[in-house]
This record gives structure tokens, sequence and C-alpha cells, in this order.
């Protein structure tokens, strides 16, 4: 539980940083880069989820 809570909270720090970058530069690449990250993030989340109901139910 603890690696989740700390990925979350590398996930967060990490698009606020760059949403400041956007904010002082105003260069889209910025936007971009959050666009990555946050789908990669949720594909990530979704495989997580998805083994973790799978064990779930196979333990039972």
């Amino acid at each position: 539980m603890i690696f989740v809570r700390l990925a979350l909270f590398i996930l967060i720090i990490s698009i606020l940083v760059l949403c400041i970058f956007f904010i002082v530069t105003r260069n889209k690449k910025y936007l971009l880069i959050i666009k990555k990250i946050l789908s990669y993030s949720f594909y990530i989340l979704v495989i997580i989820l998805i083994t973790f109901f799978l064990l779930r139910f196979i333990h039972i």
C-alpha cells in the first residue's frame, strides 16, 4: 500500500511541476507530456486493478 501512495504522490508532484512549467513558459510540449503521463498512469492503474481483483477472486 505504501508503494501505491508513493507512486500517487510522485505522479501528483510531477503533474504540478509540469503545470507550473507550462504556466511560466507557455510551451505546449508540457501539456503533451502531462497528457502522456496521465494516459500511461491510467493504463497502469487498470492493469493493477484487474490483477488485484483476479487475485482476490482466485484466493477465495
